[in-house]
C-alpha cells in the first residue's frame, strides 16, 4: 500500500451548503466566537474557510447516527423485555424510547424537507 503526501493531493472545486441548523447549537456558536481570532492567525494560509463548519457538521451527523443506532437497539431490547415480562415500568420505558425515536424521525424529516425545498429552488423541480 502506498500513500501520497497531502501536498501532492489534487483538489478540485467542491460545493458545500452551510447547515443553518448549526446556528441553533449554543456550543457551535460559542466555539466559533472563542476560536476565530486564533484560527485567523494560525491558518491564514488556508483558503477554504468552511473547514471548521464542515468538520463540526460531520461530527454532529456521526453523533446523530450513533444516537439513532443506540435508540433502535434499546427499542428492540425493550420490546423483547415487554413481551417476556409485561410490567408498567417496562411499558413506560418502551413508550419513552418510542417518543425519543419519533423525535429523531421528525428531525430527520425536517432536514429532508429543507433539502427538498433547496433542490426545488435550485433546479425548479424535484
Amino acid at each position: 500500500m502506498h500513500f501520497s503526501s497531502i501536498s501532492k493531493q489534487k483538489y478540485r472545486p467542491s460545493f458545500w451548503k452551510f447547515n443553518a441548523s448549526l446556528a441553533d447549537y449554543v456550543n457551535y456558536v460559542a466555539l466559533l466566537t472563542e476560536r476565530i481570532p486564533a484560527w485567523l492567525a494560525e491558518f491564514n494560509e488556508v483558503t477554504d474557510k468552511r473547514v471548521f463548519s464542515i468538520n463540526y457538521s460531520k461530527e454532529k451527523a456521526h453523533e446523530k447516527r450513533e444516537r439513532i443506532f443506540k435508540i433502535v437497539k434499546m427499542l428492540q431490547t425493550c420490546e423483547e423485555q415487554c413481551s417476556k415480562c409485561p410490567s408498567d415500568e417496562n411499558f413506560e420505558q418502551l413508550e419513552n424510547l418510542q417518543i425519543d425515536y419519533h423525535d429523531i424521525c421528525e428531525e430527520l424529516a425536517k432536514g429532508a424537507i429543507i433539502r427538498l425545498k433547496a433542490t426545488w429552488y435550485e433546479r425548479g423541480s424535484i
